[in-house]
């Protein structure tokens, strides 16, 4: 069976690349390119790991994380910006296991999932 991921990020760029990264390594990709659907997706599937972006219109990938952190404790919650340290504090503090900076690298995303 393979593994499910969702993305989130409002750029649409950054959302379809990482669809197709992860598709062509035999995960299960759910798309989000707002807060709002993803918190939707969040609650009504499981998934073994999330890569939110920071910043979204609805929710952000901090807000998420918040929201969906205790109801998913098995669930790998990677957060990625163009901003650095106070994002990459914050994510922290609120259980992300993993930061990344923008811009994406292929090889970033795979360490992040393993």
């Amino acid at each position: 069976m393979s593994k499910t991921v969702l993305v989130a990020d409002d750029e649409r760029d950054t959302s379809d690349f990482l669809k197709r990264i992860l598709e062509r390594r035999g995960y299960k990709v759910s798309v989000s390119y707002d807060g709002v659907q993803a918190k939707k997706l969040l609650e009504k599937h499981s998934f073994d790991a999330v890569l939110l972006d920071c910043s979204m219109p609805g929710f952000t990938g901090l807000e998420l994380i918040r929201f969906a952190k205790d109801k998913n404790p098995n669930t790998r919650f990677i957060i990625f910006s163009g901003y650095s340290a106070v994002d990459s504090r914050a994510a922290s503090d609120l259980g992300a296991d993993k930061f990344l900076q923008k811009p994406l690298t292929v090889e970033a995303i795979e360490e992040a999932l393993k």
